[in-house]
């Protein structure tokens, strides 16, 4: 006769076992909660609680005599409004020229400093993070004298050259230029120690066998440092234009939105209907349009830029 071998059954834990372990799973879950939940209620509180706020108010008509509920008729205003869509295209004209100067910019100076020594990046790091410390309104102060037409450094260099005094912030054009230019030279300190953290990231392995195969530097850069910071890249590109599209306090102590409405964006649009004019309810509903367009840009980057 065959003998059947014997099947081993484990048995399972016994009940107050498990109910231990429950408990103890539920204890991590919870400490886990309790640790986050200073940050949690300071999102809670300071950024969605405003938002779902921001949103119920743009469907009211609100003012310092009231409000009342009028439905989207202040989004078929904000739509409708000619103000509102140059200063669209005004914040897009700036987005497109301080991104990618940003991201260049800052790339580049992370790839040069990539073989000086330890000492020498700890000094550049400090000298490029400085402007990200100091306030934007210090900074836009600073640059108001370098473009004043009386007695700015800009025009002192034009009389050396022979050139006339010029108004530099007196057409759209050069406004919205020498505006980027302002954004721009505070923009790159963060991004350049995420560059040059992730530079150094790189093994040198990958150069010594580039240099093997015979690459250039300029090969090197385009085969090797490029790729291998993509994510890096994706982060900036995102949160710089994030930046780019919440631009206020330059708008504001600089050129006030002129010449013409020239350098308005959609910041500084809503604070004039919020505060100007005291229109809360259409000023809630232009933030609302502003974040939804935010949102779906950072998407479309996510989607052309996704990296592995």
């Amino acid at each position: 006769m065959l003998r059947q071998k014997a099947t081993v059954v484990k048995d399972s834990p016994p009940a107050a076992i498990r109910e231990r372990s429950a408990g103890w799973k539920w204890k991590e879950v919870f400490s886990g909660y309790l640790f986050i939940f200073p940050n949690l209620a300071f999102v809670l509180i300071f950024f969605v609680y405003p938002l779902l706020d921001t949103i119920k108010l743009s469907f009211y008509k609100s003012d310092l005599a009231g409000q009342s509920f009028i439905g989207l008729q202040n989004y078929f205003t904000v739509f409708s409004d000619p103000i509102f869509w140059n200063s669209l295209k005004n914040t897009v004209y700036f987005a497109i020229i301080i991104v990618p100067v940003v991201v260049a910019v800052s790339f580049t100076l992370a790839a040069l400093m990539r073989d000086m020594r330890n000492s020498s990046k700890a000094f550049f790091r400090v000298m490029f993070y400085l402007p990200v410390i100091s306030t934007p309104v210090v900074l836009t102060m600073i640059w108001s004298w370098i473009y004043n037409t009386n007695f700015g450094i800009l025009t002192y260099f034009r009389s050396l050259l022979g050139y006339a005094p010029t108004e530099i912030l007196g057409t759209p054009t050069s406004a919205i230029l020498a505006v980027s230019v302002v954004v721009a030279t505070w923009s790159i300190g963060q991004p350049v120690i995420l560059y040059l953290s992730s530079v150094d990231g790189i093994p040198q392995d990958y150069y010594e066998a580039a240099e093997i195969d015979g690459a250039g530097p300029l090969r090197k850069l385009v085969a090797i440092t490029l790729p291998l910071v993509a994510h890096t890249t994706l982060f900036v590109t995102i949160t710089t234009t994030i930046a780019a599209f919440q631009i206020f306090a330059v708008i504001y102590l600089l050129t006030g939105g002129g010449p013409y409405y020239g350098t308005e964006t959609l910041v500084y649009t809503i604070y004039r209907t919020a505060f100007n004019s005291y229109d809360f309810g259409l000023a809630s509903a232009q933030g609302v349009v502003l974040f939804v367009i935010i949102m779906a840009i950072a998407l479309v980057q996510l989607r052309l830029l996704k990296v592995k």
